[in-house]
C-alpha cells in the first residue's frame, strides 16, 4: 500500500515536470535575490532561506517550504501566528486559553493543559520556543518567516512532527537605516512598529526594534460591560554584532514581550448534547451564542511576560564554518476564563504556566571535493515551575448549595533534559543529481513532582492551603530516546525544473499528565515520504510548484477521557495523504497573480476513544475518522500591481483564503467543527522616494465569523461547546517613513 501511494505522488510529480521541461529554453536566473528585493519586485521573486541550515533559493529547496518576507508580511497585515496561517497552505491555527494550536498538514495539537509539547516545533532565530503560550507574540521587525512542512526531525529534533516555524529577525546593518510605522484602526486599534540599525563603533554594529499595539475588543462581556478579545501587547528587541575580523562574529540578542489583557475568553457555541441541558442555562443564566459577546460571571484574562538573551558565535575557518548558539528564556503566563459558558457562577479556569529554558547548540559545517557535511548537537533544559490549573467549582453542579468550592487543582513543577546529536552529508553526484542522508539521536528525561486536589468540603479562596487526594503528592521520571533519520535525491534536470523525493522520519516527546496517577506517556513517532518538483520558467515570471507526501503516524499521543479527566495517552495511529499545488505568474513587469491548493487525506488509522458527550457508549472505534484541524481542501489567491508613477510607486493587493471544514475533535461531531469559510482582504499603499508611505487596508472584508478553535466543556455543565472566533472585519490607515 505505501508503495502504491509513493508511486501516485512520483507520477503526479512526473507530469509537472513534462510540464516544465517543455519550457526549458526558458531558464531561470540562478542568482537568489535578497528577501527585500523579492518582496519589492514582485510576488515571483525568489527567497534566500535557511530552512535545511544552509542558504538556499526558495525555489531549489529540496523540501515543502513557505517564505514570506518581512516586507510581505507588512502588506498583509501579518503580526502574529495566527495571521500567519491564513497565509501558507495546509497550515492551520487555533487558541485556546492561551495555548497556540498550529497544525501543519493535518499535524497538530488538541490538548489544552498546561505543560504538554506541540508538534510544530516553533524558533526565534534558531532558538526553539518550547512553551505553546510563548508562540503567541506578535512578529515585529522581521526579516522573513519559514515554515516547513512535514516532519523535521533531523535537523530540529524533537517536537517538529508536523513541522516547523522559523521566525528570522532583521539584523544590524553596516549602514545606517531605520523605519517607523504608525496606524490607526477600528475597534480604536493602535499600533506603533519601529526599528534603527547602524553601526556604534568600526566594528560594532547594532539594531533597536519595538512594537507596541493596544486595541479595543471585538466583543463585549454583557455581565460586566468589560471588552473581551481585546489586545494590549508591548514588545522590544535589542541587537549588537560585533565582528572584530572578517572570520568572526559574535551577535547578542535581547527581547522582551508582555501582555495584558481579556484575551482568549470562551465563546458559547452549542450544547454539545442534545439530551442534556447546559446547567448555567437550566437555572436562569445567559448565554450569547454564536456572538462576539460574552455572558460571563468573571472577565477573561491573559497576562503574560517573556523575556530571553541569545549569544550566536559564528566563525569560518578555512576548512569548516562553526556555529554557536546559546540562550537562556523566561515565560511566565497566567490565564483565566469562564469554562461553563454562562452568566451563572458555575466554575472558571486559572491557568499556570512559569517556564524556564536554556539551550546550547553547536553546528559544524564544511566541504571536502563533491561532499558537503554538517554535524551539529544540542542541549535542551527547561523547567516549568508551578504548572497547572485551579479550577472552583460551585457545589449546586452535585446538587449542593449554590456555593464555590475549592474543587479541583492539579499542579506541578515539570523538568525536561534533552541531548540530541545530528549529522547530515550531501554528495554532489553528477551535475544534476544531490544525494543527501542524515540522522539524529534524540535522549531526553522528564521529571514531575505534582499535586492534585478534589475537594468540594471547603469554600474557595484563593491560596488555601492544598490538601491532595493519594497517590498524591508524586516524584518521578523517565527517559526517552530515538534515532529520526532522512534522505533525499535531488534532480536538477535543466535550468528550470528541480524536483526532489524525500524520506524523514519525526520524534515527539513523551511525557506526564498533571494530576493524573498514571505512567508517562510514551513519544510518538511519524514516517515520511514526499515528492516534489519546482519549476521556474519565461525568466523567472512563471512558478508552478507540485508537491506529494504520504505519512504513517504511530503511537499517537492523544487527548482521552477518563472519569473527570481529560488526558494525553498513546492510543492511535494515523495515515495523512496529499497534494499541494503552487502558481505564480508576472505576465507584465509590476502585476502578478497565482494561489495555492491544498487536498488532505488525514485519518485515523486505529483508534479507540470515549466520546465526554457520550460516556456510556463506552470506546467508540474512530478509525476512519479525520484528524482535527484538517481541511480536505483549503486555497488561497491573490493579485498584486505595483506601479511607480512620478516620484511615488503605487501598490494594490487583494488576498482570498478558503478553509474548508474542520472537525475540533476525532469524533467528527459536526456540533464541534466549523464549515468551509473564506477570508478576503485587500490594500493599498503609495510610497514615496523620499521614503514616507501612506498605506489602507481591510482585513475579512466580509465580516466572516468562523470558529478558529472550539471543544466540549465538562458534563458537569451540561456539556457547553466552547471555542474562540476569528477576528472580525477590520481596516484602517498606516502611516510610515522609512530612512
Amino acid at each position: 500500500m505505501r508503495k502504491s501511494v509513493v508511486t501516485k505522488w512520483m507520477l503526479l510529480a512526473g507530469v509537472a515536470l513534462s510540464a516544465g521541461s517543455a519550457q526549458a529554453e526558458q531558464a531561470a536566473s540562478e542568482a537568489g535575490r535578497a528577501v527585500d528585493d523579492a518582496a519589492s519586485s514582485g510576488a515571483t521573486g525568489d527567497i534566500v532561506v535557511t530552512a535545511l541550515r544552509r542558504e538556499t533559493t526558495l525555489q531549489k529547496t529540496p523540501a515543502a517550504v513557505a517564505a514570506i518576507s518581512g516586507e510581505e508580511l507588512q502588506a498583509r497585515g501579518i503580526s502574529d501566528i495566527q495571521d500567519l496561517a491564513a497565509a501558507v497552505p495546509s497550515v492551520s491555527f487555533g487558541q485556546t486559553i492561551g495555548q497556540a494550536h498550529i497544525a501543519v498538514r493535518g499535524i497538530g495539537s488538541d490538548v489544552v493543559t498546561a505543560g504538554q509539547d506541540p508538534r510544530v516545533a516553533f524558533y526565534q532565530d534558531g532558538v526553539y520556543i518550547a512553551r505553546p503560550g510563548a508562540q503567541l507574540g506578535g512578529m515585529f521587525d522581521v526579516d522573513r518567516v519559514e515554515v516547513l512542512k512535514g516532519p523535521q526531525g533531523t535537523l530540529y529534533g524533537r517536537n517538529a512532527t508536523g513541522g516547523a516555524v522559523s521566525v528570522v529577525s532583521r539584523k544590524p546593518t553596516d549602514r545606517l537605516e531605520g523605519y517607523v510605522r504608525a496606524g490607526y484602526g477600528n475597534y480604536n486599534a493602535v499600533t506603533l512598529d519601529g526599528a534603527i540599525s547602524g553601526p556604534i563603533a568600526e566594528t560594532l554594529t547594532a539594531r533597536i526594534a519595538g512594537h507596541f499595539e493596544h486595541r479595543d475588543g471585538y466583543g463585549k462581556n454583557l455581565v460586566t460591560g468589560k471588552d473581551i478579545d481585546d489586545k494590549r501587547e508591548v514588545a522590544l528587541r535589542g541587537a549588537i554584532a560585533w565582528r572584530p575580523s572578517d572570520r568572526l562574529e559574535l551577535l547578542t540578542t535581547v527581547d522582551y514581550f508582555r501582555e495584558s489583557d481579556n484575551a482568549f475568553g470562551l465563546h458559547y457555541f452549542n450544547q454539545g448534547n442534545p439530551n442534556v441541558p447546559v446547567l448555567g442555562l437550566k437555572l436562569g443564566g445567559l448565554a450569547a451564542r454564536n456572538s462576539r459577546d460574552i455572558y460571563s460571571d468573571v472577565d477573561p484574562k491573559a497576562r503574560t511576560r517573556s523575556w530571553g538573551i541569545t549569544e550566536e558565535i559564528s566563525f569560518d575557518a578555512d576548512w569548516a564554518k562553526l556555529r554557536s548558539i546559546t540562550s537562556y528564556r523566561k515565560f511566565k503566563g497566567f490565564y483565566l476564563t469562564d469554562i461553563d459558558g454562562t452568566s451563572v457562577q458555575l466554575a472558571y479556569d486559572k491557568l499556570f504556566e512559569n517556564a524556564k529554558q536554556f539551550s546550547q547548540e553547536v553546528q559544524l559545517d564544511g566541504e571536502v571535493d563533491r561532499f558537503a557535511w554538517l554535524v551539529g548537537a544540542l542541549y535542551f533544559h527547561e523547567k516549568n515551575d508551578g504548572a497547572g490549573s485551579e479550577i472552583p467549582i460551585n457545589s449546586v453542579v452535585a446538587g449542593g448549595p449554590f456555593s464555590l468550592r475549592q474543587a479541583f487543582l492539579s499542579i506541578g513543577d515539570l523538568k525536561t533534559e534533552s541531548f540530541s546529536a545530528y549529522a547530515r552529508v550531501t554528495f554532489d553526484a553528477t551535475d544534476w543529481l544531490k544525494l543527501t542522508a542524515g540522522g539524529r539521536y534524540n535522549w531526553e528525561k522528564k521529571s514531575i513532582s505534582d499535586v492534585f486536589q478534589f475537594d468540594f468540603s471547603r469554600p474557595y479562596v484563593p491560596g488555601a492551603p492544598i490538601i491532595p487526594i493519594p497517590p498524591f503528592p508524586r516524584s518521578t521520571s523517565d527517559s526517552f530516546s530515538g534515532f529520526t533519520p532522512s534522505a533525499t535525491a535531488e534532480l536538477r534536470l535543466n535550468p528550470s525544473v528541480f524536483a526532489y523525493f524525500t524520506y524523514s522520519q519525526g520524534f515527539k516527546s513523551g511525557g506526564y499528565n498533571i494530576g493524573v496517577a498514571q505512567a508517562a506517556f510514551r513519544p510518538e513517532k511519524i514516517k515520511s515520504y514526499e515528492a516534489g518538483v519546482k519549476t521556474t520558467t519565461f525568466d523567472g515570471r512563471l512558478k508552478a510548484n507540485l508537491i506529494g507526501f504520504h505519512y504513517d503516524y504511530s503511537n499517537l499521543q492523544v487527548s482521552q477521557v477518563r472519569g473527570q479527566s481529560t488526558l494525553v495517552e498513546n492510543a492511535a495511529a494515523a495515515k495523512v495523504d496529499g497534494i499541494e499545488a503552487e502558481l505564480i505568474a508576472e505576465p507584465v513587469r509590476g502585476f502578478s497573480f497565482g494561489g495555492n491548493l491544498s487536498y488532505l487525506d488525514a485519518k485515523y488509522k486505529d483508534f479507540l476513544s470515549i466520546d465526554p458527550i457520550n460516556v456510556a457508549a463506552g470506546p467508540q472505534d474512530l478509525s476512519g475518522n479525520r484528524l482535527t484541524q484538517a481541511p480536505k481542501i483549503s486555497y488561497a489567491l491573490f493579485a498584486q500591481g505595483k506601479w511607480d508613477v512620478g516620484d511615488y510607486t503605487l501598490t494594490l493587493r487583494g488576498d482570498y483564503n478558503r478553509i474548508g471544514l474542520q472537525y475540533f475533535t476525532p469524533f467528527n461531531n459536526p456540533i464541534v467543527a466549523q464549515d468551509g469559510y473564506g477570508v478576503g482582504s485587500a490594500l493599498a499603499r503609495i510610497e514615496s522616494e523620499a521614503g514616507w508611505s501612506v498605506e489602507a487596508y481591510v482585513r475579512n472584508i466580509g465580516n466572516t465569523k468562523a470558529i478558529a478553535q472550539t471543544y466540549v466543556s465538562s458534563g458537569m455543565f451540561g456539556f457547553p461547546v466552547l471555542g474562540a472566533l476569528i477576528p472580525p472585519r477590520t481596516y484602517g490607515l498606516t502611516l510610515g517613513y522609512k530612512l
